[in-house]
């Protein structure tokens, strides 16, 4: 398979996880925005090592997929829970950015 360029496929990502802030929250969307980059950013580094692996085929993408899952365990949307939000509101974006995140790389494979 071919090489994705991962910076660029990650900069689109932070713009998609602000807009994907913005249409989920109509209050505390600067708090989504700020949860859902530290997210991305707290990922770039696993996230540029598996795509590179699922690019080159040496990593399935059901691996890439319980990899991804394993993140979502770890994430903590702290700020998002400082303002009381309920935790299933939380947990529903963290599990929307970390969808985003799968379907954008699956996308981007050749």
């Amino acid at each position: 398979m071919a090489a994705i360029n991962f910076e660029d496929l990650f900069n689109g990502l932070k713009g998609d996880v602000i807009t994907l802030a913005r249409a989920s929250f109509k209050t505390f969307t600067k708090e989504a925005e700020q949860d859902a980059q530290n997210l991305l950013e707290g990922m770039k580094d696993n996230l540029s090592r598996w795509t590179a692996l699922l690019a080159e085929g040496s990593l399935s993408t059901e691996d890439f997929q319980l990899l991804i899952n394993a993140q979502k365990d770890l994430a903590e949307m702290k700020v998002l829970q400082r303002t009381g939000l309920a935790i299933i509101r939380i947990e529903q974006f963290r599990d929307s950015i970390i969808h985003l995140v799968t379907d954008t790389i699956f996308q981007a494979l050749p």
